[in-house]
């Protein structure tokens, strides 16, 4: 999955963090590719664990009100976002996990996610 979404990442020309979680959230897989933006490290993460732990990408948590992105990454602790960029990984119905990528457009995030979950799930 990792290098699935590093090489989409670099067919879009955008340099990611991307990060993937256990159902639980837990880290198993990161990689900040060269010129990925330091501060993005933490956002994916949190994509990942807000997109496996909330079963549903992170872009439909809040219907893409920023405002009510802020709340709910502040109401969780930074546990929860809203912004685009964060998927479950779903196997045969079950919630396995998350990817979550983040330094580019929220779009350009999303479509590196995809890859990576393509690659796994074979589509």
């Amino acid at each position: 999955m990792l290098h699935a979404a590093e090489k989409s990442a670099t067919a879009i020309g955008v340099p990611q963090c991307i990060a993937i979680v256990d159902a639980g959230g837990d880290l198993l897989a990161f990689s900040r590719m060269d010129c990925a933006r330091p501060g993005s490290i933490e956002i994916a993460i949190t994509k990942a664990r807000s997109a496996a732990r909330r079963r549903r990408a992170t872009a439909d948590e809040v219907g893409g009100d920023m405002l009510a992105t802020v709340r709910l990454g502040l109401a969780s602790q930074l546990n929860v976002t809203g912004i685009g960029g964060g998927l479950p990984i779903v196997v045969e119905g079950q919630t396995i996990g998350g990817i979550g990528v983040s330094s580019g457009t929220s779009d350009e995030d999303t479509i590196v996610a995809n890859a990576g979950i393509a690659a796994l799930v074979g589509v």
